[in-house]
């Protein structure tokens, strides 16, 4: 329950706390898929990626979605 208490709480926080939201991430089931996934994501964009915990929130709640960023990332 911990790990998907911690999922949410990280959605929140890219929410309110990573600066203006113009374009609010409003798909639920790609908010879902980051809530089971982020140990995934933490590790390969923060950790073994350029991105900054602040700039990965930020890009899941504010910029349509880590999916829309894995597409690009991959080409």
């Amino acid at each position: 329950m911990g790990y998907l208490a911690i999922g949410v709480v990280l959605i929140v926080i890219g929410f309110v706390a990573t600066g203006s939201c113009p374009y609010k991430n409003i798909d639920l089931l790609n908010d879902v898929v980051f809530v089971l996934t982020w140990p995934v994501g933490l590790a390969r964009y923060v950790v073994a990626g350029s991105m900054t915990p602040l700039t990965w929130l930020h890009q899941q709640a504010c910029e349509s979605g880590m999916g829309n960023y894995r597409a690009a990332f991959l080409r």
